[in-house]
């Protein structure tokens, strides 16, 4: 069974005429016959009555026309709907990318962007899981990427937009606030608020990892995902915390960032996308990240 087969039966149902049914669909009279023959030998069910002069719709085929119709309706809003997505995806950009990306770096690229492409439609996507991004890169369920750590495969490449180092986050009130730098040593008695490590595994480690070169256990109160959040602790008293230095642009009043240095860790940040298959619109967005100055 196929469309055109359909397509000859509601004609010659709603016409009760080959003649005109023919000339309707562009078709020879035996041809026409020819397609509805066979759509009734494949559904073993006769659809018409057909004498010399007259057509009439058997009960069966009364009963076949109204699906036969909604089904052909139901192809051609599909067909419509994938050729106004296809239209609208060349215009659309969808991002998606770690908090300080999202928070910081995109607002000031969509400003130079708007200039360039003011009839774009960049969507923001929420994804939680920093390891999802480049399966909805590969999905085509994401356009741009912005990610912590670079992936170059067949399908995806990345661009290092730039790296900063990790900061000691203190209320004001913590006398290590004053201090120029501190290292594990100095904050190894201090309640600490954390990360999971499947959310923030850069900052996860940088804290661990020195915490046992000096052979000691960090003091987690909490575990907190959302930097904001974090802060809003840390400036409570809750705890101190670790952070990529980007953070002095949320701190609230009452927190202090002082440079961690027994940390050699960098926090990067990168913009990934797929190697082909992009729209211009998703090009020129590209382009414009990459000159976007942090």
């Amino acid at each position: 069974m196929d469309i055109r087969q359909l397509e000859c039966f509601v004609a010659v149902a709603e016409e009760l005429h080959f003649r005109r049914a023919s000339v309707r669909l562009g078709l020879s009279q035996p041809a026409l016959s020819e397609r509805v023959s066979a759509l009734e030998h494949e559904l073993g069910a006769r659809l018409l009555f057909r004498t010399t002069r007259q057509v009439s719709l058997t009960q069966a085929g009364s009963e076949f026309l109204q699906d036969a119709k909604r089904i052909l309706s139901d192809i051609e809003k599909s067909v419509s709907n994938v050729v106004h997505t296809a239209e609208s995806d060349l215009h659309n950009v969808r991002v998606s990318g770690v908090d300080e990306a999202i928070s910081i770096l995109l607002p000031k690229a969509l400003l130079k962007f708007r200039q360039i492409d003011p009839t774009a439609h960049v969507q923001i996507l929420e994804i939680s899981s920093s390891g999802q991004h480049s399966k909805e890169l590969i999905a085509h369920r994401t356009d741009v990427a912005f990610v912590r750590t670079a992936q170059e495969d067949d399908f995806i490449t990345s661009k290092l937009l730039h790296r900063q180092p990790i900061v000691v986050v203190l209320a004001d009130t913590n006398p290590l606030s004053r201090s120029a730098s501190l290292s594990v040593s100095d904050i190894v008695d201090q309640p600490i608020v954390g990360y999971p490590k499947h959310a923030r595994p850069i900052l996860h480690e940088a804290l661990w990892n020195g915490f046992r070169k000096i052979g000691a256990q960090p003091n987690i109160v909490c575990e907190i995902i959302d930097k904001s959040t974090l802060l809003q602790f840390v400036a409570h008293g809750l705890g101190i915390a670790l952070a990529p230095a980007w953070v002095k642009n949320i701190t609230p009043p009452g927190v202090s960032l002082v440079p961690f240095e027994s940390s050699k860790d960098l926090i990067d940040l990168y913009v990934s996308y797929r190697k082909s298959g992009n729209s211009e619109t998703v090009k020129r967005f590209i382009n414009t990240v990459k000159k976007t100055v942090v």
